[in-house]
C-alpha cells in the first residue's frame, strides 16, 4: 500500500499539470516546479531519514510517512494558489523520503535473505500497479471533474492507507545485539566509507539515470517520429509499468534461485541493448514499443534484484542505506531528465538510447566490479568484496 501510494505521487502531476498549470495562470515551464519541489525535497529528506528509521524502528516511520503523505495530499486538493500547491507537494516529498526507504528496510527485516527477491517483487508489483490503473484513473477524474478531486480521491484512499499500515503492519523485529543501529548521523559516513556499499548505491543512482534519460523523452519520441496520437501517449507508460510487473516478478524468483548479482550484471545488460535498440533500430512503431516492453522487463528484474541486495549491505544500518538508496534514485530523475535534454539537443531522439545504454554499462560494471555475492552453506548468501 505505501508503495503504491508512493509511485502514484510521483506520476500523478504528469497527466494533470496543463490543467493545473491554466488553473492558476503559470506556464507550464512553471508548473513543472511541482515536481521539481517534491523529487529534491525527497531526495534531500531521505539522505537524512536512514537514521531515524534504524533508531525509532520501521513501522513508526512507515505510518508517520504515510500520515505526513496524506496531509499534503489534502493541502494540495484545498490549496488556494500555485506557491501553497508547491509547498504541499514539498511536504508529499517529505512523507515519500521516509516511507519508500522504511518500506524496503522492512522487507529486509521480515524476509530471509532466500526469499526476499520474491518480496520485493510484491513491492514493485504495487509500484506498478499505480501507474497501469492509479494514474490513468486519477487522470480520468481530473477530466470529468477537476484535478482538486484527483487529490480527493487519493486523501480519502490514503486515510485508509494509514489506518490499515497503524493496525496490521508487524511491529519490528528486535534488533541484534550489539548492533550499531541507532547510532544517528554517524551512520551515514560509516555507511559511504564500505566500498561495496557505496558501489552498490552509485550504481542503482546511474540505473535510475539511465531510466528517465529515455522516460523524460518517450511521448515526444513516439509522437514525432511514429505519428503516435497525443491521446495514446498514456500508453506507454502502460507499455512499460506491464514490462516492469513481468520483470520484478521474474527477476526476483529467479534472483531467490540463481543469486541476486547474476541478474543485475546481465539485465543490466540488457538494459542498455534494448534501450539504444529502441532509438537507433526501430523501423516501425510497433518495433519500438518491442524494444521498450524489452527494456523495461529487463529494468524491472534489475530493480527488484538490486532492491533486495541493498538489504543485505552494512545490515546493521539498514534504515540508513535504503533511505541513501532512495535519495539516490531521487536524485537519478533530475540527473535522467537534464543529460537526456542534454542529448536530444546534441544528436536528436537518436542519441537517446546510445545514451541511456552507456550509462546502464557504467552501473553494470560498479557491481562487477566492487560487489560480489557468494554461497555460504545452508544456501544464504553474503555480499563482501572483490
Amino acid at each position: 500500500m505505501a508503495s503504491f501510494a508512493v509511485v502514484f505521487n510521483n506520476l500523478i502531476i504528469t497527466p494533470i499539470l496543463p490543467e493545473i498549470s491554466e488553473d492558476f495562470g503559470v506556464r507550464v515551464a512553471v508548473a513543472g516546479l511541482l515536481v521539481t519541489a517534491y523529487a529534491v525535497t525527497g531526495g534531500v529528506a531521505a539522505v537524512f531519514s536512514g537514521p531515524f528509521i534504524d533508531r525509532l524502528g520501521r513501522k513508526p516511520v512507515v505510518v508517520a510517512g504515510m500520515a505526513t503523505l496524506t496531509l499534503a495530499t489534502a493541502l494540495s486538493a484545498a490549496a488556494p494558489g500555485f506557491v501553497p500547491l508547491l509547498l504541499a507537494r514539498a511536504l508529499a516529498g517529505l512523507g515519500v523520503a521516509c516511507l519508500t526507504p522504511a518500506v524496503f528496510a522492512a522487507v529486509g527485516d521480515y524476509f530471509s535473505y532466500e526469499e526476499r527477491g520474491r518480496a520485493m517483487s510484491w513491492v514493485i508489483s504495487a509500484n506498478t500497479s499505480a501507474s497501469i490503473f492509479g494514474v490513468p484513473a486519477g487522470a480520468v477524474l481530473s477530466g470529468v471533474f477537476s484535478w482538486r478531486w484527483t487529490f480527493v480521491a487519493l486523501a480519502a484512499l490514503l486515510v485508509l492507507f494509514t489506518w490499515l499500515l497503524f493496525r496490521k503492519l508487524p511491529a519490528d523485529p528486535p534488533r541484534r545485539a550489539g548492533g550499531e543501529a541507532g547510532s544517528g548521523m554517524a551512520a551515514i559516513p560509516r555507511v559511504l566509507r564500505d566500498l561495496p556499499t557505496s558501489a552498490a548505491l552509485f550504481s542503482n543512482y546511474l540505473s535510475t539515470s539511465y531510466w528517465f534519460v529515455f522516460a523524460t523523452y518517450m511521448g515526444a519520441y513516439f509522437h514525432d517520429e511514429f505519428g503516435l496520437a497525443k491521446w495514446a501517449l498514456g500508453g506507454l507508460t502502460m507499455v512499460m509499468g506491464l514490462g516492469v510487473l513481468v520483470g520484478s516478478n521474474a527477476g526476483g524468483r529467479l534472483s531467490d534461485r540463481v543469486g541476486k548479482r547474476p541478474v543485475i550484471l546481465w539485465t543490466s545488460l540488457t538494459c542498455a541493448v534494448f534501450i539504444s535498440l529502441t532509438t537507433t533500430a526501430a523501423a516501425a512503431m510497433a518495433v519500438g514499443l518491442s524494444f521498450l516492453f524489452l527494456f523495461a522487463v529487463s529494468g524491472g528484474a534489475r530493480f527488484a534484484s538490486s532492491q533486495a541486495i541493498m538489504t543485505e549491505m552494512s545490515p546493521g544500518d539498514r534504515g540508513t542505506v535504503m533511505a541513501l538508496n532512495a535519495a539516490g534514485q531521487q536524485f537519478g530523475i533530475v540527473t535522467g531528465s537534464l543529460v537526456g535534454g542534454l542529448a536530444l539537443e546534441a544528436g536528436g531522439y537518436a542519441a537517446l538510447g546510445p545514451t541511456a545504454g552507456a550509462i546502464a554499462l557504467v552501473s553494470m560494471a560498479m557491481y562487477g566490479l566492487f560487489v560480489q555475492e557468494r554461497g555460504r552453506a545452508g544456501g544464504a548468501r553474503e555480499l563482501a568484496a572483490e
